[in-house]
């Protein structure tokens, strides 16, 4: 127990480290891009909030999620991790559950400064009981949770992408694909399975579509992490 207690501590210490990851200035700086864009607004016409709640957060949940795992997969440590006796399904699942908490205070932020410009957050929501979305003026909790299956599922989808190919760019390529793919068609091309809760089709059923995320989120998340415990594919290329 202290042992695994230990390594928790010494794991958190360096995932609480972002400002020597590279990317994670990337991530600071186009969130200030974002409040930028929010402080800039005309208060008559507030900002369309999926701009910054879906379609920014976006990538940045993708971004972060790589954020977590550069040192291992885009340093090469993989190769040593994998020889010591630690849990790597723990690791994963550690830093899968910080990528998603790190965007979500970024999510948080963003609105925050929404509210603080333009009063309130009026946007798109479904209910969780079934029905119709109606824009309506909606709090920070809910408009999270409405959006978190699909933070979770790009998470997921650039985690396995990453394990998949052993190197970062796999998640970029594996995360962003789906995501430019889905945005540019404004939900034509997943129609119900659509990452956008703006953009589900009106024949689509909401809570359906948050309930596929979520199962999608979950196997990636468990193929991820059998994956990544296979410890052979991780030291064979040390010994090449």
């Amino acid at each position: 127990m202290k042992t695994a207690l230990e390594q928790l501590r010494r794991g958190l210490s360096f995932d609480f480290k972002l400002q020597k990851q590279p990317v994670a200035g990337l991530v600071v700086l186009i969130f200030l891009l974002y409040l930028i864009g929010i402080l800039s607004g005309d208060p008559n016409r507030p900002r369309m909030v999926y701009y910054f709640s879906e379609m920014g957060m976006f990538p940045l949940v993708i971004m972060m999620t790589l954020v977590m795992f550069q040192r291992e997969l885009g340093g090469g440590g993989m190769e040593m991790i994998a020889t010591y006796p630690v849990s790597l399904h723990l690791i994963a699942l550690r830093k899968w559950l910080l990528a998603l908490g790190y965007a979500s205070v970024l999510n948080v932020g963003w609105m925050l400064v929404y509210l603080a410009k333009f009063g309130e957050i009026k946007t798109l929501m479904y209910p969780w009981s079934g029905g119709e979305g109606v824009k309506v003026s909606t709090g920070i909790p809910a408009l999270m949770l409405q959006n978190l299956p699909a933070f979770m599922l790009l998470s997921s989808l650039t985690l396995a992408g990453m394990l998949i190919f052993r190197k970062t760019y796999g998640g970029l390529v594996s995360g962003f694909s789906i995501w430019v793919l889905d945005t540019i068609s404004r939900g034509d091309l997943l129609k119900g399975f659509t990452l956008y809760a703006e953009f589900l089709p009106v024949d689509g059923t909401f809570v359906a579509n948050r309930l596929v995320l979520l199962a999608g989120a979950g196997g990636l998340l468990g193929f991820s992490l059998w994956l990544i415990g296979k410890r052979d594919r991780w030291i064979v290329e040390e010994e090449e």
